[in-house]
């Protein structure tokens, strides 16, 4: 859905959810977006007031909502407050900012407090303070997508909230930044018409998931970009490092010290590992990483991990080498009972050959013998049209 950030019908919509906010004298309440337009109306309405907001999403938990006890419950695409009553709520205490919940990819999500400060960067977000324009392709709830949207409302007038397919079809529009995960941008470029029809763009950024080269040669050769950055981030954390040089994975100097966001990894046991500051101890980050020619790659989050007759298969290590096939265009791997073995390992492909699916079938799966050990190889093969997606915007994780 395409915003103009200096369109009336926003500005009205911002007017009205301020003044309802502040009529109410609410301090701490949830807030439910389920559309981008939604985020911008929450983000410019309220950080004026200087309250304290709990994102709401799809994968928000009635309990982990309870735990924040917020005065309210805001739905800001059918402008309705739902007061809660007093006995459960809290009308004063919570730090004036945003709570944001993350994705619980492998578990379950847990929210993090960030100050408007942090997230606006001093811009004012009143008025655009730029002619860009902006696309993002993140689910609207999400830390990614709050990161995205406030860098946008200081530097843009539009910003286009995207599907991969809607972006795909977007005829000679020209973007200034678009911002998705790397299955966001796998399934667009999948998508894509004539060259004459595809948009352009100057920046594409991508965050949330294993960034590996079969990708970045799809992105280069479908969007043509300026500049690729690939950034590494937390909900808990924001962005630990960026990444501008066009290479798959991190350079290893962000294991040599703190680099320009201020924090500094390491990898021990496979796990990375992540220091907030000089002096702050390492903690873990739920991914799993190697080095392997002279960079840090993200091999997949820790409690995705499939265990096939004891033996620990990460799914991202095989989507990577399977997607590497000429005939693989994306892939996503996944666990699959078995009660022999406890689970072997599944796979979703969508081709970029005009084989027969059968026939393509059996070349991944000559390859897979080749390039995988025996517990890796995938025992259940799907040809699909695309890649089953989770609301957070990643691929999804079950078979």
């Amino acid at each position: 859905m395409p915003v103009s950030l200096c369109d009336d019908q926003i500005s009205s919509r911002v007017a009205r959810l301020r003044a309802a906010v502040a009529a109410a004298g609410l301090r701490h309440l949830a807030v439910n977006v389920t559309a981008g337009a939604d985020l911008v109306v929450a983000l410019r309405a309220l950080r004026p007031l200087d309250v304290s907001v709990v994102l709401v999403g799809p994968t928000t938990a009635a309990p982990a909502l309870a735990h924040l006890r917020p005065q309210a419950l805001l739905d800001v695409g059918e402008e309705r407050i739902r007061r809660i009553t007093e006995a459960d709520g809290e009308p004063g205490g919570r730090p004036a900012g945003v709570w944001i919940f993350s994705s619980g990819t492998t578990g379950t999500p847990t929210p993090t407090h960030w100050s408007w400060h942090e997230l606006s960067r001093g811009a004012d977000w009143l008025d655009a303070a730029g002619g860009e324009r902006w696309g993002v392709g993140y689910s609207p709830s999400t830390y990614a997508a709050v990161a995205a949207v406030s860098q946008a409302l200081g530097r843009a007038a539009h910003v286009d909230f995207l599907t991969p397919t809607e972006f795909a079809t977007r005829a000679a529009a020209h973007y200034d930044v678009v911002a998705g995960t790397p299955s966001f941008w796998r399934m667009a470029a999948l998508h894509l018409g004539t060259e004459s029809a595809r948009p352009r763009i100057d920046t594409v950024s991508m965050g949330g998931e294993p960034v590996d080269a079969s990708l970045l040669r799809l992105i280069r050769a479908a969007f043509t970009p300026r500049r690729v950055l690939q950034i590494y981030a937390s909900t808990e954390l924001g962005r630990i490092a960026t990444v501008t040089d066009g290479l798959p994975g991190l350079p290893c100097s962000v294991l040599d010290g703190y680099g320009p966001e201020g924090k500094a990894l390491a990898i021990r046991d496979g796990e990375l590992l992540v220091s907030s500051g000089p002096g702050a101890p390492y903690l873990p980050t739920g991914d799993l990483a190697a080095v392997h020619d002279e960079r840090v790659h993200i091999l997949g989050r820790q409690g995705d991990v499939i265990n096939v007759g004891g033996t620990k298969v990460v799914p991202g290590h095989v989507a990577r080498l399977l997607q590497e096939h000429p005939d693989v265009a994306a892939a996503r791997v996944y666990a699959v009972r078995s009660s022999v073995l406890g689970a072997v390992v599944g796979v979703d492909i969508v081709t970029r050959s005009e084989n027969d699916p059968d026939v393509v079938v059996q070349r991944v799966r000559a390859y897979a013998r080749r390039v995988l050990s025996p517990p890796e190889q995938p025992r259940r093969f799907a040809v699909v049209d695309q890649l089953a997606v989770a609301t957070s915007g990643k691929a999804a994780r079950g078979g």
